[in-house]
């Protein structure tokens, strides 16, 4: 018993070290509220510090640790995920003998890094450090298995692993369950029921690219109106792993084809650019605006178009959009035109 509890202190050691040196060495390249790790007014948790103290954690009661557990998951509830606390949390539940959920605190961590874009935090590496933990006891090596099931999207064979492994899970809006509700919805079962059960647990998952890509993806297979959602991945994460789709997703639901997603910006990504050239005079910034100007008509093309038209009440920005529209053709140029006019 001995041996093999420092086989798996070891293991999940390897699997930790390799998520901290994930999150650590790349949250420069996160966006703001998830890079910062500021949590505000409100101080970390108790298990947030715990976990950064060995003298500390070892010497807290079972008791202690389950009450630090429920504070990590009210901070999430509130928008509070932070770099490293799915650590915290995964350290608290090897300490309470929860392996299964330890391994999948880790998956959390790796899921939020790898959705925000973060760039050494790569398939290949989520997948190579799931794979330290699969030759370790059963529950610790069923949950990463079922971990890596659903990351490579083998869904009906991790759907199968998590309610064998997580079957005593009764937190409604845990990880394992937003899992569950994943498989679900990519098996094509996005039933009233289960989008229901899904909207549910948003409040944990609002700064979670990947829960508002899967209900964009999933929804919009089922014939319902996603732009919303997909808008909210591209906002969180533009430059995520998951934003190319979400982005054709939005150009669907605009009225115009999947490949004219590459064009598209959201209203928010609008109003940032606006934002940056304004407020450093620099016009040339606005150039990431102009395929989507060139685009059919559609509502996000409208809003960057009104958006130009604004600006070009300031000679600086009017000038530079006339130079544009003398240099394009067909549709752009008649836009850029009628845009610079102001």
């Amino acid at each position: 018993m001995l041996k093999k509890t420092r086989r798996l202190q070891a293991g999940f050691a390897a699997l930790l070290l390799f998520s901290a040196c994930s999150v650590t060495e790349n949250a420069p390249n996160a966006p703001e509220n998830y890079r910062s790790g500021d949590f505000g007014e409100t101080p970390p948790p108790e298990a947030y510090r715990a976990a950064e103290s060995p003298g500390v954690q070892d010497a807290a009661s079972g008791a202690s640790r389950r009450a630090d557990l429920e504070e990590i998951a009210e901070l999430e509830r509130s928008g509070g995920f932070v770099p490293g606390l799915g650590l915290a949390e995964s350290n608290l539940r090897e300490a309470l003998g929860d392996y299964a959920g330890a391994v999948l605190a880790v998956f959390k961590e790796l899921s939020w890094a790898y959705g925000h874009g973060e760039g050494g935090v790569t398939r290949e590496a989520v997948a190579a450090g799931l794979g330290n933990v699969t030759e370790l006891g059963r529950e610790a090596a069923e949950a990463a298995r079922a971990a890596l099931a659903f990351f490579e999207g083998r869904w009906n064979e991790a759907e199968s692993l998590l309610e064998k492994v997580f079957a005593g899970e009764t937190e409604t809006d845990g990880f394992p369950r937003w899992m569950l509700l994943v498989c679900a919805m990519e098996q094509g079962k996005a039933t009233p029921q289960i989008r229901g059960a899904y909207s549910a647990i948003r409040a944990r998952y609002a700064a979670f690219p990947e829960y508002w890509y899967r209900a964009a993806r999933c929804f919009h297979e089922s014939g319902i109106a996603a732009g919303d959602y997909a808008e909210r991945c591209v906002n969180l994460a533009g430059n995520g792993p998951y934003a190319a789709e979400c982005r054709a997703i939005l150009a669907e639901t605009a009225g115009l084809g999947g490949k004219d997603g590459g064009a598209i910006k959201t209203r928010a990504e609008i109003e940032s650019l606006v934002e940056t050239a304004l407020m450093n005079t620099r016009p040339e910034l606005l150039a990431g605006l102009l395929p989507l100007i060139e685009l059919p008509d559609n509502p996000y093309t409208i809003y960057a178009a009104g958006a130009l038209r604004a600006l070009a009440a300031d000679r600086r920005f009017r000038e530079w959009l006339s130079s544009q529209a003398s240099a394009a053709k067909g549709r752009l140029a008649e836009r850029l035109s009628y845009i610079s006019r102001g």
